[in-house]
């Protein structure tokens, strides 16, 4: 579960959240704003109108009717609309009154400081009062007078293109939210195809990012495990081209001291030999590469049969024996040991291990069973602590390895493939040394 506080989810939701609120407050305030503002009538039509009715007042004031007549005729041709002077006069009726404030603020028409309203066709009546109150100058306001001519352009550019300009930004920071981690994943992706193997990600991503932290942090998993995996088969074809060097040298030279007919039995003899070393280089690198590359489950791939371990274990130390009179192979072992395992792949492990036991032991080997616990010890002259893990290496060899074994033709591939082996069974094999002298090898089933 991400942390909901660095949850980039609720960033991305208060995001579109509040550029919704602001998309509406712009809209609501730009449009009653500006509906307002192209409502009033201008001020000079203000005063206009205001003239008009004071000129109508005078006349009217200074009885002279027939001028106001004339007058009133002269605006509506004027202005093309209408204008009257009457007097207003509320008679109530069936003895009903009429309260003061109503009569103090009855009007026939609008004042001209009133928005008019811009959704009304036919233009509004103005009303200028006279000085008694009861007298009006009323004119409908005439078409150039009236205000809001662009309101209709105004309405479809607020309803329109102000939110399209809103929702653009909003869309501007989404998208520069989401593609800045992206451009920085794609970058460390493009890096790494490009052979930059140490190229990571983790830290260019910010903390507040949860579901792109998340990512990162697998990709740095992969990175690293790809990296590792590429690297290990650099240095395993370094490892194997050396190693084919040597045989192949001998090859040669034994081919051209055949040539010049020097011993020409043993230099097929050596050539046979190498051959087969050769041979035996391939295959158990074959071996090693294919158990490296599957993923085996446990008990899926193995043919798992019962039987007796303790049986297991005298045939392969008679055939050590055998190979090696010189040393002495004591067995700590239990009458029986029943294990319901590959017999032929745990086989190879412990032979593998007593060979190379074989090899360093001064004179004893000593191998013992404790349930399902395997321990093989020798009496050589061991390895440094430093290299108790190095050993299960692909062609790792113990610096010690070239004065004790000079002409030995082993690669350093036994234990790598043990190793490989055993977690193939899903089990451990691991080294320490022993407390007197010599390697104590551990296999746990």
């Amino acid at each position: 579960m991400f942390n909901l506080r660095a949850s980039y989810f609720l960033r991305l939701c208060a995001l579109v959240i509040a550029g919704s609120l602001l998309l509406f407050a712009v809209i609501d305030y730009l449009v009653n704003h500006t509906e307002f503002r192209m409502s009033q009538i201008k001020v000079a039509h203000q005063q206009e109108l205001i003239a008009l009715g004071k000129q109508a007042e005078q006349l009217y004031l200074s009885g002279d009717m027939a001028a106001l007549s004339t007058y009133v005729k002269n605006i509506e041709r004027d202005h093309d609309t209408w204008a009257a002077v009457v007097q207003r006069e509320l008679t109530p009726l069936a003895g009903t009154q009429l309260q003061q404030y109503y009569l103090d603020e009855f009007t026939l028409g609008r004042d001209v400081r009133w928005k008019i309203h811009l959704y009304f066709a036919r233009n509004p009546v103005m009303d200028i009062p006279f000085a008694d109150d009861k007298t009006h100058f009323l004119i409908q306001l005439p078409s150039h007078m009236r205000p809001g001519n662009y309101w209709q352009i105004a309405y479809i550019l607020l309803q329109f293109c102000v939110p399209f300009l809103v929702l653009t930004g909003i869309c501007w920071l989404l998208y520069r939210a989401i593609m800045k981690p992206l451009k920085q994943l794609e970058q460390s992706t493009r890096a790494f195809a490009d052979g930059d193997l140490d190229s990571r990600i983790g830290d260019k991503i910010s903390s507040r990012d949860a579901e792109f932290k998340q990512i990162a942090a697998t990709f740095d998993k992969m990175a690293n495990c790809t990296a590792n995996t590429i690297r290990a088969q650099r240095q395993f074809i370094a490892d194997f081209s050396h190693e084919i060097r040597t045989p192949i040298a001998r090859i040669e030279t034994a081919l051209e001291c055949h040539k010049s007919g020097l011993d020409q039995q043993g230099m097929l003899s050596r050539v046979t030999k190498n051959t087969h070393t050769m041979r035996e280089l391939a295959e158990n690198t074959l071996t090693l590469t294919w158990l490296e590359n599957e993923r085996f489950c446990p008990h899926t791939d193995t043919e798992n049969t019962p039987f007796d371990l303790v049986d297991l274990i005298d045939c392969i130390a008679e055939e050590v024996k055998f190979e090696a009179p010189h040393l002495q192979i004591n067995l700590e072992l239990p009458d029986s040991q029943t294990l319901n395992s590959d017999a032929r792949v745990l086989g190879q492990v412990i032979e593998n291990v007593l060979r190379n036991a074989s090899r360093f032991a001064k004179s004893s080997i000593l191998v013992k069973l404790d349930n399902t616990t395997m321990q093989i010890i020798d009496d050589g002259p061991g390895v440094s602590d430093s290299e108790l893990t190095d050993i299960f290496k692909p062609f790792y060899r113990s610096h010690g390895y070239s004065h004790t074994q000079p002409d030995s033709d082993s690669f350093g591939l036994g234990l790598a493939l043990c190793k490989r082996q055993m977690e193939r069974l899903n089990g451990q094999i691991y080294a320490q040394n022993n407390s007197d002298s010599g390697l104590c090898i551990v296999i746990a089933l």
